[in-house]
């Protein structure tokens, strides 16, 4: 078979990801395997996407190989999905699968975001892998690297593949401008940051009136005016200097202009299942602050200009990046209504300094990062220094006198005679520091 490999990773020959895929060409001799170095030459594709389309067309089966960057795939990836779409590629029934390394920062995620863009073409999906960053360097995933080629293969012999119809969205009628301007206050500094066309009249209405209905001042950043000389290298520049490899001033505005508001609203239309290619370079780009929750605490907003009721995806993204930050996602507002309801429930967080706690999305991303930096502290110092300073070294080994105490207790519940006497003593016992505490309020 013709087995097209469309590395996605900026770092192109250098990439983690692509040796995964040269140990497969390896093993699997008898097909042939080609190779598109899609994230490090995205600007010749932005030029020409003739030698692509001939690569993809040719091929029997397209595996997209990338690393995970910030919830979804490289920038440079995505803007390539992009220009895919845009250029009508003819790759309807043509088998696909992806393959992803990371440290499992949801890869979930980022693989549902290919998915769906894979069906919105038309293409037979076969479901991909994602692996650890080393997983290549044991027994056990290279065992599992050729299990899932040889999955691949065996489906496109097969024809076994998944099925599932594209969606198509609804057309959306104009924006009509409908909410009553309040009276501003000076209070709290609240930043809009916006992927604007000059064309795009729908979505500047809309920020418009959340301008209007907002009782604070903002201010507005319209990324498209923004001179980004690329996307994210994954370099780790930034990681040992603290500075970015660009010379655009990128980590400078994003510290100096965004980071410093009270509050973020973020503003975009909805394209390909995603903020766009160009919001994905602004987050990408974030990694100059390494893995630091620099935002935390801060409640985000979000204007958005499409039918977002089927894109569970990039709800999900949008939720755990906000719980990531431990901060207060005040809604996804898609049209009059939601704007207002979005800006009272940022008014709301401002005032009271409203911060809930984080659930499963960021209590589970933070772990992955908090043993991550623990690794490679000498890597990343300033990740490191953060990481001790905010107390997110919660090692569960560390609270050794909790661990002691709980074996002592399951050493007793094992022995029925001692459970038959404790009676319902336990649950009191349970409950009693609960208890305590509401007895205060007396």
């Amino acid at each position: 078979m013709k087995v097209l490999i469309v590395n996605g990773s900026p770092r192109g020959r250098f990439s983690v990801t692509l040796q995964s895929c040269l140990y497969l060409e390896k093993c699997f001799p008898q097909h042939d395997f080609d190779y598109l170095n899609v994230g490090a030459a995205i600007q010749s594709f932005e030029k020409d996407m003739t030698p692509a389309l001939k690569a993809m067309v040719a091929s029997d089966i397209i595996i997209f190989a990338y690393p995970v960057y910030t919830f979804l795939v490289p920038s440079q990836l995505h803007r390539f999905m992009e220009l895919l779409k845009k250029n009508r590629a003819a790759l309807k029934n043509k088998f696909v699968s992806q393959f992803s390394t990371s440290k499992h920062f949801f890869d979930v995620t980022a693989h549902r975001f290919m998915e769906d863009n894979f069906r919105d073409m038309g293409m037979r999906v076969i479901k991909g892998l994602s692996a650890d960053m080393e997983d290549m360097l044991s027994q056990q995933g290279q065992k599992e690297l050729r299990g899932f080629m040889e999955y691949c293969l065996f489906c496109v012999e097969k024809s076994v593949y998944d099925k599932a119809e594209p969606y198509i969205p609804d057309p959306l009628p104009d924006y009509s401008r409908s909410l009553s301007p309040v009276k501003k206050q000076d209070k709290f500094d609240t930043v809009i940051v916006a992927d604007l066309s000059p064309g795009d009249t729908n979505l500047r209405d809309m920020i418009k009136d959340f301008d209007a209905s907002f009782p604070y001042r903002t201010r507005f950043i319209n990324l498209a005016e923004f001179n980004f000389k690329g996307g994210c290298l994954g370099c780790l520049n930034c990681a040992v200097t603290g500075k970015c490899v660009y010379k655009d001033g990128f980590d400078e505005f994003l510290r100096e202009n965004i980071l410093t508001a009270d509050a973020i609203v973020y503003a975009f239309t909805l394209q390909d299942h995603s903020m766009g290619s160009l919001f994905k370079m602004y987050d990408d780009r974030q990694f100059c602050n390494g893995h630091r929750t620099v935002a935390e605490g801060k409640p985000f907003a979000y204007i958005c200009r499409g039918d977002m009721k089927n894109e569970e995806n990039l709800k999900t993204v949008l939720e755990a990046r906000t719980q990531v930050n431990r901060g207060f996602l005040a809604g996804i507002a898609t049209d009059a209504p939601s704007i207002s309801a979005m800006s009272k429930r940022l008014s709301y967080a401002l005032e009271q300094d409203y911060v809930p706690p984080r659930g499963f999305y960021g209590v589970g991303g933070m772990k992955i990062f908090r043993d991550l930096i623990w690794l490679m502290r000498g890597m990343m110092p300033a990740d490191h220094k953060f990481y001790k300073a905010h107390g997110l070294y919660d090692f569960p080994q560390k609270k050794r006198m909790k661990m002691i105490l709980m074996s002592i207790l399951g050493a007793m519940m094992r022995k029925p005679f001692i459970r038959s006497h404790l009676g319902n003593r336990f649950n009191e016992g349970m409950l009693a520091p609960y208890k305590k505490e509401i007895d205060k309020l007396h």
